[in-house]
């Protein structure tokens, strides 16, 4: 089994927001794998589920699709349970998609472990899991025009329409990325 948490902020005042990045990633690969999400109460989530079979592996590959509704700051809280309830490991089964104000908006960077640079819903995880050893997919969210802007208020804003564009197809080529590398394991792919 495979679990790609998205973090973002559950509601239409967040839906294009900048932290909600790990949203929109994970609609995108709800809409390719042809599935839909549905709210569960028990992981406090919205939950879309697959099973895959890729050409040349044995078996087939369970991917839950997670976007945890507990708020970013809260994050962890909903994935906590979910790795309990299915006995993960965090390390190489648990997956997170999420904004980060330190990358260009052009950008995606991997990170398989580490500290949570500043990102609450990365750090929440840290705590409820009591492990950084998870895979994380770094959604450049940084733009030339935040200047000084406190990043609680600039993380909560949209991006504009030159920045739409470039999002767009960051969130197309990440969608293909992330299911190549479920495929193939983290260390056969670059994005």
């Amino acid at each position: 089994m495979l679990v790609i948490v998205g973090l973002g902020n559950p509601g239409e005042k967040y839906k294009k927001t900048r932290h909600n990045a790990g949203f929109m990633v994970l609609d995108s690969l709800a809409k390719e794998l042809k599935t839909d999400f549905v709210l569960s109460e028990k992981f406090k989530s919205e939950i879309a589920e697959k099973t895959l079979t890729f050409e040349g592996k044995k078996g087939k590959t369970r991917l839950l699709l997670v976007k945890p509704q507990t708020f970013m700051n809260n994050s962890g809280e909903a994935v906590a349970k979910i790795v309990k309830f299915y006995k993960l490991r965090p390390k190489d089964q648990v997956w997170v998609v999420h904004d980060d104000l330190d990358i260009d908006i052009n950008n995606v960077r991997i990170r398989l472990n580490g500290s949570s640079a500043g990102q609450k819903g990365v750090q929440s995880i840290i705590d409820n899991l009591r492990t950084d050893s998870f895979v994380r997919f770094r959604f450049g969210i940084k733009s030339e025009k935040n200047n000084n802007e406190p990043a609680e208020s600039f993380v909560l804003k949209r991006f504009s329409i030159n920045e739409k564009k470039i999002v767009e197809e960051k969130i197309k080529k990440l969608t293909s990325s992330i299911l190549a590398l479920a495929e193939k394991g983290i260390k056969n792919t670059t994005i």
